[in-house]
C-alpha cells in the first residue's frame, strides 16, 4: 500500500518507506513478531569488507592493548556479566567504526525501534578465543524496573564479525519474550546454564560474518558456550531513546572525528542534545529536535 504521512503515527512513515527502499521489510516483521532478526550481509547494504576490517582492527586492538585498561577485565571471569574481553569506545579507535554506525540499514532500525529522536547508547566489541562459558539469560534494559515500557528504551544492532553458531557461542533468543515486558528471573536461565527454562526454548542465531542481528531491549537472550577453537566476534551498536542517558560518554570525541558521519552522527552523540545545560539553560532548538517524541513513539 502507499504509505502516507499519517500524523497519528508521524515519524513512522519515514522509517518505513526507508525499510521498504532498503528491503528490509521482512526483517521489521519478525522484529515485531518474535523480538529479534538477522539481516543477512547482502541486505545491510555495506561493503563487502566491513567485516573483515572491523576484525581485523579489533585483532589489532586485543593483540597490542592491556587488558587491564578495561574496568571489567579487573574482575574474575566468574563476576563479570560476560566472559572474554570487550572494546569500548570505538569510535574514535577506527573509522571503520563510524561506518558501521552509520550503515542505513542499522539507523532505520534504530530509528523503527527507538523513534527518530533515537541516541547512540554505546558500542562494544565483544571478543572471545578459544572455549568460553556462557552470558547468563539478561536482556537490556538495565537497571529498568518491571513492568518494562512494551515499547522498548534501548535496542541493540550487533554486527557479526566470524561465523556465529551454537558451537562458536553464539547468541540464544527467546522468541516472544520482549512481550513479556520484565527481566527473566535466576529460575528462567536455560538449562545449559543451569537453571530450569527448557533448552528447546531458546534458539541459536545462525549468521554469517557482515550479519545485522537486531533485537529490542526487552527481548530475553543470552550466548550459548564456545566449544569450538577461534575467535567469536561481534560489535553492539546500542540505541536509545532520546531521554535515556546514554551508557557511553562521547563528550572526549573530537569534532574532526565526527565530521565522517555528519551531522546526523553529532546528533547521535548527544551534540545537540537538550539535556546537560547550566545556568543559561537549555537550548530552544535543541528541545524542538524531539518534540515529535512528544506525540508519538515514533518521534
Amino acid at each position: 500500500m502507499e504509505i502516507g504521512d499519517w500524523k497519528s503515527v508521524a515519524g513512522m512513515a519515514e522509517t518505513y518507506r526507508t525499510a521498504r527502499e532498503l528491503g528490509i521489510e521482512t526483517n521489521i516483521a519478525e522484529l515485531e513478531a518474535f523480538g529479534f532478526t538477522v539481516i543477512p550481509p547482502e541486505k545491510t547494504g555495506a561493503p563487502r569488507d566491513i567485516a573483515s576490517r572491523m576484525l581485523d582492527t579489533l585483532l589489532d586492538m586485543a593483540r597490542k592493548e592491556d587488558e587491564l585498561a578495561v574496568e571489567l577485565n579487573k574482575h574474575s571471569d566468574a563476576e563479570k556479566p560476560a566472559y572474554g574481553r570487550q572494546f569500548f569506545h570505538l569510535l574514535q579507535r577506527d573509522p571503520v567504526f563510524i561506518d558501521a554506525t552509520m550503515n542505513p540499514a542499522v539507523r532505520t532500525m534504530a530509528a523503527y525501534m527507538m523513534g527518530q529522536s533515537y541516541r547512540l547508547f554505546s558500542m562494544v566489541a565483544f571478543y572471545k578465543e578459544g572455549t568460553a562459558r556462557s552470558t547468563h539469560m539478561h536482556c537490556d534494559c538495565v537497571g529498568v524496573p518491571p513492568p518494562l515500557p512494551a515499547y522498548s528504551t534501548v535496542c541493540n544492532v550487533s554486527w557479526v564479525l566470524t561465523p556465529y553458531r551454537e558451537e562458536t557461542g553464539t547468541f540464544g533468543m527467546v522468541p516472544g519474550s520482549h512481550r513479556l515486558c520484565r527481566h527473566p528471573t535466576q529460575f528462567e536461565q536455560p538449562q545449559f546454564i543451569g537453571g530450569m527454562l527448557e533448552n528447546d526454548n531458546v534458539v541459536p542465531i545462525n549468521a554469517e560474518p557482515g550479519s545485522l542481528v537486531v533485537f529490542t531491549g526487552n527481548t530475553w537472550h543470552c550466548t550459548y558456550p564456545k566449544t569450538a577453537d577461534g575467535v567469536r566476534a561481534h560489535v553492539a551498536t546500542a540505541f536509545c531513546r532520546n531521554f535515556i542517558a546514554p551508557a557511553e560518554d562521547y563528550s572526549d570525541v573530537p569534532d574532526g572525528v565526527l565530521e565522517r558521519g555528519g551531522p546526523e552522527l553529532a546528533r547521535l552523540v548527544g551534540r545537540k542534545a537538550w539535556q546537560g545545560y547550566g545556568e543559561s539553560g537549555p537550548k530552544l532548538e535543541n528541545m524542538a529536535l524531539v518534540r515529535a517524541a512528544y506525540q508519538t513513539q515514533y518521534g
